[in-house]
């Protein structure tokens, strides 16, 4: 793999640990509803790791094949949690109050650290990250 993926794989894990570290201390504040967008881009950053691997001649098929079943069963969690973060981001934008609870937040806070640490075994696994 050359340098530049890697450095960018890299920058983008940074990228998702940070933003997870940040969900996990503004839901032990009480800000629920930052914690949840926090967690959605840590998926996002991370995701975006996992898939700069493609294409580089890398991934052993079963690895690749192993981490997209993981994948499809988190994105069938992800897709009502993006679409709650997109009704929140009009909501706001119209003046509205959107109410995020403390559970609500913090089971998306779980979801988001085990789907980072799925990402980033497959990177250990794939490319010795």
């Amino acid at each position: 793999m050359d340098p530049r993926r890697r450095d960018k794989i890299k920058t983008e894990m940074q990228r998702a640990e940070e933003y997870l570290r940040a969900a996990d201390i503004l839901h032990k504040n009480g800000l629920f509803a930052p914690s949840i967008s926090s967690a959605y881009f840590s998926s996002l950053h991370a995701s975006l790791a996992a898939f700069l691997i493609s294409g580089s001649g890398q991934t052993p098929k079963e690895n690749f094949n192993d981490f997209n079943v993981k994948l499809s069963k988190f994105s069938l969690k992800l897709d009502p949690f993006v679409g709650k973060v997109q009704e929140a981001k009009v909501a706001r934008t119209g003046g509205a109050d959107v109410d995020s609870t403390e559970n609500e937040a913090l089971l998306r806070l779980y979801q988001t650290r085990e789907f980072f640490l799925e990402v980033k075994d497959f990177l250990r696994r794939t490319i010795r990250f």
